[in-house]
């Protein structure tokens, strides 16, 4: 009976508070392309830069190199690019003296985006829901009977599935071995801490990374954290997991997978798993300070891959255009897991999603990085098909690499939905109409501050269609009743859907999440006509992607762009 209720809903009192625009999530319109020539994105782009340059000289970001690319999936290179070369790195005896696009950095734990990549290419998400221990032989232990109902002292690991490490619900360590105050018990017991036995003392992790062994005996000494999918807790031990199981999965180790499968594909001439040649790299310092020569060992999946502007921004743009994966399995990749206690951040498989009003929702897909003196980020928009990377070398990195890329999506976003908005302006926006002695039908199409395309006027067969919708509404008000078109990913070469999101319902200002909430997902199909939708509307589009044609798909009609 939803459906009931969402026509209940829309009919409710719509001449008592002001009509709020309730879009889709997701693109209000057509991404942009030829984002690199755009007037608008241009001067965006000069606007950026003096924001960048401004930062620098105010000291907002002192001691640090970076750079900093926007992309598009739709081009081959870059839109934007800015690099920035602290002093001492400029005279420096160690690495390059000067940032470009093919400076290689450390990225750190963006290296877990790589591995979820490896196992998209593989059909992904089908394996989200398969136990790990199924790949790992380790984990297929036989709990004794106090084990398996002991479910504070021990991972029930029967439980865990793949879609839980790669989405940190599996309620497991941090890590094993890496940052562990045990190291230092002897000087921290004169600060509270207890003396550790010879049994409880880390043999490895400290100064050598730990072998699989070593890893897997720890991890059975680890106490859970919390019940699986209870809530996300980072693990960089889960992506070492991970990638044993995508090792068994592909019979090939990890180094290999990920030659074959992501930078040799993607021609990622910059990247690899360890320490490239360092006068390829930025080098704050020395290669020990800067953990520049860390190594990682087994935990290489969760954050050990060196990577430059220049490949970072073709990994983002292959993600974007689907060049080794189904769009099916990205468009389900792309999409949140679970929730944090943040309103405005999700987490996905690995995503980092914010939320950003610009003055719609739109998310960003991101993932971020640190090890040593780098620090990393990734952005992705699937709303714009597009995206942009930071990478920092230096003091402070984490904060400094958080800064420049919230500068740069506060900007970025706003401006790629303005340039899709002036692009659609093109494409879609003028009358479409038949006439004759007997029929008489048309739609005229125009765009505002508002989401998505407006349908200002629509006639069928000499009928007002508003006058239609405000009876079946039972709207008095001409006003309080709105058509907005959103692009719905339905698409062949001639031819784009569009979703008519259908605004009867005003949104009652001060108020709750139940009442204040947008429903548009529930009622976008609550008017139907003989099994259409009469929110299915089509553009038929010439060689150049224009619309020549629009059908309400309801009314069985197409009419030419006049």
């Amino acid at each position: 009976m939803r459906w009931l209720w969402s026509l209940l809903l829309l009919g409710v009192s719509a001449n008592a508070h002001k009509l709020i625009d309730c879009p889709l999530l997701g693109p209000a319109f057509p991404a942009p392309t030829a984002l690199s020539k755009d007037p608008l994105f241009l001067r965006v782009s000069e606007q950026l830069t003096l924001r960048l340059n401004e930062a620098i000289e105010n000291g907002t970001l002192p001691s640090i190199s970076f750079a900093v690319q926007v992309f598009s999936a739709q081009e081959d290179e870059s839109a934007f690019g800015f690099y920035h070369t602290d002093d001492p790195i400029t005279v420096g005896t160690v690495g390059v003296n000067e940032i470009n696009e093919d400076t290689v950095f450390r990225i750190g734990s963006i290296s877990k985006l790589w591995t979820m990549f490896l196992y998209m290419t593989i059909g992904g998400t089908r394996y989200f829901q398969e136990p790990v221990s199924k790949y790992v032989p380790e984990l297929r232990t036989s709990y004794n009977l106090t084990q398996a109902t002991n479910t504070l002292g021990h991972v029930q690991w029967s439980d865990v599935t793949i879609g839980e490490l790669a989405s940190h619900q599996a309620g497991i360590l941090r890590d094993y071995g890496p940052t562990d105050l045990g190291f230092q018990w002897t000087t921290l017991q004169n600060q509270g801490f207890p003396a550790l036995s010879k049994l409880e003392q880390l043999t490895c992790g400290n100064d050598y990374p730990c072998a699989r062994k070593e890893f897997f005996d720890g991890v059975f000494k680890a106490h859970p954290m919390l019940s699986t999918s209870y809530t996300p807790t980072y693990s960089n031990a889960g992506y070492q997991i991970l990638g044993y199981a995508l090792e068994s999965v592909l019979n090939s180790k990890y180094a290999d997978i990920l030659a074959d499968r992501l930078i040799k594909p993607l021609n990622l001439t910059r990247s690899s798993l360890h320490a490239p040649d360092s006068r390829l790299a930025v080098i704050p310092h020395n290669e020990t300070s800067s953990m520049f020569n860390y190594l990682l060992g087994d935990e290489d999946p969760a954050g050990a891959i060196f990577s430059s502007p220049k490949d970072m921004a073709s990994f983002g743009r292959a993600i974007l255009s689907n060049a080794l994966v189904d769009p099916v399995i990205t468009r389900r990749w792309l999409k949140p897991a679970t929730h944090t206690s943040s309103l405005r951040f999700s987490v996905g498989a690995p995503w980092e999603i914010y939320s950003f009003s610009t003055p719609r929702r739109i998310d960003l897909y991101t993932k971020a990085g640190d090890i040593g003196m780098y620090s990393s980020f990734l952005g992705l928009s699937p709303d714009h098909d597009a995206g942009f990377t930071v990478l920092v070398a230096g003091e402070n990195s984490h904060q400094m690499t958080s800064t420049i890329s919230e500068l740069v999506a506060d900007i970025l976003l706003p401006s790629l939905d303005n340039v899709a908005k002036n692009q659609a302006l093109e494409r879609f926006v003028g009358t479409y109409a038949l006439t004759g002695d007997t029929f008489n039908s048309s739609i005229t199409i125009t765009a505002d501050d508002g989401p998505g395309l407006r349908v200002e006027e629509w006639i069928s067969n000499s009928v007002d269609m508003y006058e239609t919708l405000m009876t079946l509404q039972h709207v008095t008000d001409r006003s309080a009743i709105s058509i907005r078109l959103q692009p719905n990913g339905l698409q062949t070469s001639d031819r784009v859907g569009f979703s008519g999101v259908i605004y009867a319902l005003p949104i009652p200002p001060n108020t709750g999440p139940i009442l204040g909430s947008c429903i548009s997902w529930i009622a976008l199909e609550s008017l139907i006509y003989a099994n259409i939708g009469l929110s299915e509307f089509e553009f038929g589009l010439d060689d150049r992607g224009d619309a020549m044609s629009i059908s309400p798909r309801a009314l069985r009609v197409t009419l030419p762009r006049l």
